[in-house]
């Protein structure tokens, strides 16, 4: 059952259509226990561009940037060593420090956009699990990934409220690790790389680009492989007291959508790994999910940004790199192996991707404490995590039937030492 739209969602739109935003006539948003969605009012044939969002309206690094300088009163030096995270964060979080008062209004330009975002309480990404429910995923990859954000992110909200405090005592207390989180949140689960802005618009990104805020066009959510496109166009704002033209990048649906159904975005293949992380949802068996290993030298304990990591998917793919580098670490050069090392290869390739399934979260271990839609979330995750690694396995096991093969061609005797051991 839909639950009642708040005034926000009209505020929003007007906002939107002053600024020169548009929507599709044919579309509302309907509240839900997330937060909005977008659905058709009538049918809408394929084709169709849903939403419009003109560049001048997103928020950016630089946007942010020129406001913290006119607010607090900074040299844009003191902000040189803040991520784009920073800049965009510490921005939003200016509104909620700031609130619907006048002061700053001129900067702090997109709070109808604000109201209409998730509440804290319905945020779903790890960060904002109980720690029953971060319990619950001890032992997997997520989890680890999970405490690393939590401490970059609280190293950064350390640095920037220490200019805050520098500059106002009063805004350096409100500008909380709750807040700063949110605001975090918001850009892993909302953002769209700077790409898009672009005549040529892409999401895949570059060394150079950085996240974007899109208003309007982020309110649809994800379905996997719907087909849509990213339209750069120019228009003459017809909010403009100018004849100049302005740069919108509009979303297209490709498919055709029934009345009373909802209208989604793609926003590229994620495992769940990056779904949960950064958007606090999962899907169902995604064909999409990898697993990524690291396999170096380093110490136990040690971490090292050189240390080689490899994405492996379902049905073992991208498995290659891995079995290169084990034969390497194995005989130094993968193409000079012989059939003994090989055979030492699938053998520690196997023992190590089994110590990894071993040490995953076991199924109903976490018991009742989890909320339903971590518990799926979970379900989902690991259902990914075993088909993988079980598959890498198989493929060990296959090195060691092709290394046998390759022995016996060459009149090798292979002797079977746990076979040994046992007699």
């Amino acid at each position: 059952m839909a639950q009642a739209i708040s005034d926000n969602i009209p505020t929003f739109i007007q906002w939107f259509s002053n600024n020169d935003g548009r929507f599709h006539p044919n579309v509302s948003f309907q509240a839900g226990p997330s937060g909005y969605s977008v659905i058709a009012t009538q049918d809408i044939p394929s084709d169709t561009t849903v939403v419009s969002c003109p560049f001048n309206l997103a928020v950016t690094p630089d946007v942010s940037r020129r406001a913290l300088i006119s607010v607090l009163g900074s040299a844009d030096t003191s902000l040189s060593t803040w991520s784009e995270r920073q800049l965009i964060c510490s921005y939003l979080c200016l509104h909620w420090i700031f609130g619907e008062s006048r002061y700053h209004q001129d900067v702090l330009a997109h709070w109808p956009y604000l109201k209409t975002l998730p509440s804290a309480d319905k945020l779903r990404t790890p960060l904002h699990f109980t720690s029953t429910e971060l319990e619950a995923f001890r032992g997997s990859n997520l989890y680890g990934a999970t405490l690393d954000r939590h401490r970059d992110w609280q190293q950064e909200w350390t640095q920037c409220r220490g200019l805050f405090s520098t500059v106002n005592s009063a805004w350096a207390g409100e500008f909380t690790w709750e807040r700063y989180l949110t605001a975090a949140t918001y850009l892993s689960s909302r953002a769209f790389p700077s790409t898009l802005l672009s005549p040529e618009p892409s999401l895949a990104p570059t060394s150079s680009s950085h996240p974007v805020l899109l208003p309007g066009v982020d309110a649809l959510n994800h379905a996997r492989a719907h087909p849509v496109s990213w339209v750069v166009s120019n228009i003459t704002a017809p909010n403009s007291l100018s004849s100049e033209n302005t740069q919108t990048i509009s979303l297209v649906l490709r498919t055709s959508t029934a009345s009373g159904q909802e209208l989604f975005n793609n926003y590229g293949p994620k495992p769940n790994a990056e779904l949960i992380l950064g958007y606090g949802f999962s899907l169902p068996e995604n064909p999409d999910d990898t697993i990524v290993l690291k396999i170096g030298g380093n110490p136990a304990g040690s971490a090292s940004a050189s240390q080689p990591k490899y994405e492996v998917g379902r049905n073992a793919s991208g498995a290659d790199p891995v079995w290169n580098t084990v034969l390497a670490a194995i005989c130094g050069d993968p193409e000079e192996s012989t059939v003994e090392d090989e055979l030492d290869g699938a053998e520690m390739l196997a023992e190590m991707v089994e110590n990894l399934r071993n040490r995953l979260p076991q199924p109903g271990a976490a018991g009742q404490d989890l909320r339903p839609e971590v518990a799926t979330m979970l379900e989902h995750y690991l259902e990914g995590q075993r088909e993988i690694l079980h598959s890498l396995i198989a493929f060990a096991r296959d090195k060691e039937r092709q290394a046998i093969q390759k022995a016996r061609e060459q009149g090798l005797q292979i002797v079977d030492e746990e076979a040994e051991e046992e007699e």
